[in-house]
């Protein structure tokens, strides 16, 4: 073995100082390591912790629109639905005298019989005529022909075919003057005849453009009425227990709850109704003549809901867990005067009543619940204007007019004429807010010096006891003017008979020339030059003083299911869907 010399040992052995450096760069070098080392993990756990925080938030953006898409889709594909089965309760004011379709006049009568009776078209939630009865209806190029085809399928509840000889009968006896029918002065001058079974042709003596609104009829079954002669139909019984129908419901039962306060009409749902059996296996109808009783039997669940609530109820239902709507009517509220009265005559009169009119007050009395209305024509008519209307209140303006007709306020403040002093016999109807309304009317008219002989009649009495014999000089009533603007019944000289709907006996020859001739008129653009220029005529001669158009105000128990609220040309198209009506809804059912 080779060994190096121990001199040449001792030169290779480092000193301390040597080493000492040695460990210095060693130390130097392990720092730098150490250094870059932790540098680069606190880099890396920053970066790591950026990803975990971005992964966490988008997790938590998956789970936020994973839930936004169960909502949506829950809302989509789940729904509260109506319970099946059970017995809705309904509470509408008025009397139940008269279950027949061409006779009903109080708001329960009406409602009574459109359960009861199908019509041969009705009005859909759009306020567009559909087919009930009838399948099919056209008229040929003059508009004077009128061919209505029937369904196959329409039945009564013994399911027998509905025929065009109920149809003819029923017409018929409207058409006799001896029925009494309030449809009579509309439907003399037509001839109604049989084509064959399931097709009914109606004949007009003119053109007439509105003439299939006019058959919202409700059709009668001849084979229980053919041997009544038509003077004796209004006394029938059948009028009280209907015993053939043909409406999503039929007669079961009526009583009388407490006399001239409360009747119970009971109704079951008719499996041969022919657009579907109802889900309602009965319907009870409660008619009030009293109004807060009505309301108390809402507070107690007696009834599900109140039809056609007034001012007084809302407000007396306050704290009672309810749901409210408000469906515009193609109807409107007038103060009608009688212009051939001997106060009334003078124009210079009727202007003052329109003038001493404050519109604003009397729908802040309503709680603003009506719209407003300055002429006999609706917003959105064929031939309304807006600017075509009555002038606004202006009392100062009422005074000067009555002093220029020589009617001049006394000491006491009564305005007086030759001796005689200014008095008005004001009538309305006890039903809904009306008693309100011509209180309201009397107050303001009062600050002209004008005193009244006022009467409040029933509703089921007005037309005979009233109405006919034209027994006022102010009548405060609502119309059915209806979706389209023919408003001859109301206004033309021709209607200002007994039976005619001219209620305040308004004579013009030239307003009766744009009526007739705007009704006979097929092209839109001509039949609305006529009726704005029969508007103008109608504002001069101070017809009348229009007051608001009304609604239906509905309420019901927070679980109902009914109707959507909507423009109604009736308050019984609110039973377009009665079939899915029902008492209570069944929540987050799948509705696929």
């Amino acid at each position: 073995m080779l060994r190096a010399p121990l001199n040449q040992l001792q030169e290779m052995t480092p000193s301390k100082r040597t080493i000492k450096g040695h460990l210095r760069r060693v130390e130097r070098v392990t720092l730098r390591h150490a250094h870059r080392f932790i540098v680069q993990r606190a880099a890396n756990l920053r970066d790591v912790s950026r990803k975990a925080t971005a992964w966490i938030i988008l997790i938590l953006m998956f789970i936020g629109v994973t839930v936004w898409q169960q909502t949506v889709t829950a809302k989509t594909y789940t729904a509260d639905i109506p319970s099946s089965g059970g017995v809705y309760s309904e509470g509408v004011f008025g009397t139940l005298d008269n279950l027949n379709p061409i006779l009903a006049s109080s708001a329960a009568e009406r409602s009574g019989s459109r359960l009861l009776f199908a019509q041969l078209v009705t009005y859909n939630e759009q306020g567009n005529l559909v087919g009930e009865l009838a399948r099919t209806w056209h008229s040929t190029d003059d508009g004077k022909t009128y061919i209505v085809t029937l369904r196959d399928d329409a039945l009564w509840q013994d399911g027998t075919p509905i025929t065009a000889d109920d149809v003819l009968f029923t017409f018929n006896l409207i058409k006799n003057a001896d029925t009494r029918s309030p449809l009579y002065s509309s439907w003399r001058n037509i001839v109604v005849e049989k084509v064959d079974d399931k097709n009914i042709r109606f004949i007009l003596p003119n053109p007439l453009a509105s003439f299939e609104n006019s058959l919202t009829v409700g059709i009668l079954p001849m084979q229980a009425l053919k041997d009544l002669l038509p003077s004796e139909l209004r006394t029938a019984d059948f009028n009280l227990r209907p015993t053939m129908a043909s409406g999503p419901f039929v007669f079961q039962d009526s009583n009388v709850i407490e006399p001239g306060v409360h009747e119970l009409l009971r109704l079951k749902a008719n499996p041969n109704y022919f657009l579907g059996k109802p889900s309602l296996d009965g319907f009870n109808l409660h008619a009030y003549q009293d109004r807060d009783v009505m309301t108390t039997a809402f507070r107690t669940h007696e009834v599900a809901s109140i039809s056609d609530a007034n001012a007084e109820q809302i407000k007396a239902l306050q704290g009672v867990d309810f749901v409210e709507t408000n469906s515009p009517l193609y109807h409107g509220t007038f103060a009608f005067l009688k212009n051939d009265s001997t106060i009334l005559s003078d124009i210079r009169v009727r202007r003052a009543l329109q003038a001493a009119t404050d519109q604003q007050k009397i729908l802040d009395l309503l709680q603003g619940r009506p719209q407003s209305l300055s002429g006999p024509l609706l917003p959105g008519q064929l031939g309304y204007r807006a600017d075509y209307g009555q002038p606004g209140y202006d009392l100062a303006r009422a005074n000067q007019l009555l002093d220029e007709a020589g009617w001049v306020k006394g000491p006491d403040g009564i305005r007086s004429k030759d001796g005689r002093p200014l008095v008005l016999r004001i009538v309305t109807t006890s039903s809904g807010d009306f008693p309100a309304i011509a209180q309201a009317i009397m107050n303001q008219w009062q600050e002209l010096g004008i005193t009244f002989d006022s009467q409040i009649v029933r509703s089921e009495d007005i037309q005979e006891n009233v109405i006919a014999p034209r027994s006022y000089d102010v009548l405060i009533y609502e119309i059915a003017i209806g979706r389209d603007p023919d408003v001859f019944a109301f206004w033309d000289t021709s209607q200002a008979t007994e039976r005619g709907f001219n209620l305040s006996d308004y004579k013009s020859g030239r307003a009766d020339e744009a009526l007739q001739s705007a009704r006979i008129r097929l092209d839109a653009a001509l039949r609305a030059a006529k009726y704005q220029s029969f508007v103008s005529i109608w504002t001069t001669d101070a017809a009348a003083v229009a007051l608001f158009r009304p609604t239906l105000t509905y309420v019901q128990s927070e679980n109902a299911v009914t109707f959507l609220p909507h423009p109604m040309v009736d308050q019984t198209d609110r039973y377009y869907n009665v079939r899915y009506w029902a008492p209570t809804r069944v929540p987050g059912n799948p509705t696929r």
